[in-house]
């Protein structure tokens, strides 16, 4: 029964795989085609699909504290990889912009930001 539905394809799944396969090419060819002073704009950009995807991960988890089947299981793995590849840009969007700081900047206190978290929990 179970090597039945292994070997039951959709015929739309051909296409699907050869438009997998050229998007990936597609994408390596852009991702290093670009010049080293474009990168930060592209980080931002890849960032920006990264939320969105985050975004729909959330919205096919439906709220619910464990995913119940399958598409919610799914919905929570896009959720973690793209908060993986989320915070890896700010990352390295951080170190690039930091290469261009003169040593008379002033210093900036990020660890501020998380004052508002810590007196939301505390409260």
């Amino acid at each position: 029964m179970y090597i039945n539905l292994i070997f039951q394809t959709s015929p739309f799944l051909l296409p699907l795989l050869s438009c997998l396969l050229c998007t990936g090419v597609c994408g390596y060819y852009t991702v290093w085609g670009v010049a080293p002073a474009l990168h930060s704009p592209l980080m931002a950009v890849t960032n920006a699909i990264s939320g969105m995807t985050a975004a729909g991960g959330l919205m096919l988890m439906g709220g619910g504290l464990f995913p119940g089947n399958v598409s919610q299981a799914l919905g929570a793995s896009a959720v973690a990889i793209s908060s993986v590849n989320i915070v890896g840009g700010f990352i390295v969007s951080k170190k690039m912009l930091d290469m261009f700081k003169r040593p008379t900047d002033a210093p900036e206190h990020y660890e501020l930001y998380a004052l508002p978290v810590c007196e939301i929990n505390v409260v």
